[in-house]
Order: structure tokens, then C-alpha cells, then sequence
């Protein structure tokens, strides 16, 4: 079940980021961090509730943000989870009246399937300064490819998928 996540989430979510955290295939996040910004983020859960993937919503402005902590636990790789999440933050962008999210990866294939366009970091000055105080602390930065998608005015936004779900239950 793919919904929004619950302030009991964070420490789930939190085991969930650090796996790729230590690897240096994403920024680290504490506890504190992640409870504090809890109505940020979106998780997939299994059939026992048990968090298997997640990503967050890091607003820059009122019309900008970045798609980010974007994670799979290993076990559930390739059942398209990441894709539900990223969907669930474009639908909690939306309704939050941000028009443009941007992501970084170390891979072009996944965000290019979700009609992301590559681009460059350089269009977006918050998160090169977000860097820099990062960097000037001590936080290696690994270099990762930019991506952009405009949500508009126009953009459908994409149901979650508990919510897809209960609407065909009613239905059969």
C-alpha cells in the first residue's frame, strides 16, 4: 500500500535511507530530521505494514521542489514501489501548488520513465547552496545527474495507489 507517512514511519524510514546512506548513494537523515518532516514524505508498505520504500518532498519555494530520499528496500526491488512513491510526492506536490520538482540520481532510466527531463543542476541556485553549507561541514557531495518535470496547471495528478485500490473494490 503505497500512502503518506505516519509520524510512527520515521524510524522505518530511517533504516530505509541509511542502507543506501552508508554507500554514498544518498544524503543521510536522522531520526529527528525525518519525524520532523514527516508530512513530507510517502511509503510503501507491505502486507504486514512494514515499511519498503519512501521518498520525501524537500520544498525550495512555493513553486519548487526536489523529489529526494527516494529508496527500495533490496527485497522488493523491481515490483515498481519506487515509481508508486514518486508518484505519491508529484500527487502531494500538487496539492501543495508546486509547479516545478527536480530529483538528482545516479541512474538516467528511472527518472526518465516518469517523463522527467534531464537538466542541470545549475538551474536550481537553492540546492547548489545547500550543497555548499553541506560541503563546508564536512559532507562529502557525490555528483549525481539532474532532473526536472513541470507539473503546470494542467497535470493530472495520479491517485495513490490505496486509494486506486478502494475505489475498483467499490466498483467489483
Amino acid at each position: 500500500m503505497v500512502r503518506r507517512a505516519l509520524r510512527p514511519d520515521a524510524p522505518q524510514i530511517l533504516e530505509l535511507v541509511s542502507q543506501y546512506a552508508t554507500q554514498g548513494l544518498m544524503l543521510s537523515r536522522t531520526l529527528d530530521e525525518i519525524a520532523a518532516r514527516i508530512d513530507n514524505y510517502v511509503v510503501a508498505t507491505d502486507g504486514t505494514g512494514r515499511v519498503v520504500a519512501c521518498a520525501a518532498l524537500e520544498e525550495y519555494s512555493p513553486s519548487l521542489a526536489e523529489v529526494s530520499s527516494v529508496a527500495v528496500a533490496p527485497a522488493h526491488h523491481g515490483k515498481g514501489l519506487g515509481s508508486q512513491v514518486v508518484l505519491g510526492i508529484e500527487r502531494l506536490a500538487r496539492a501543495r501548488d508546486i509547479e516545478e520538482l527536480f530529483a538528482l540520481s545516479l541512474t538516467d532510466n528511472f527518472f526518465l520513465s516518469l517523463s522527467y527531463e534531464l537538466t542541470t543542476i545549475s538551474r536550481y541556485p537553492e540546492k547548489l547552496a545547500r550543497y555548499d553549507t553541506m560541503t563546508r561541514s564536512g559532507v562529502e557531495i557525490v555528483p549525481k545527474r539532474c532532473f526536472q518535470k513541470a507539473l503546470g496547471r494542467s497535470w493530472p495528478a495520479p491517485q495513490l495507489v490505496e486509494r486506486a485500490l478502494t475505489v475498483r473494490q467499490r466498483a467489483g
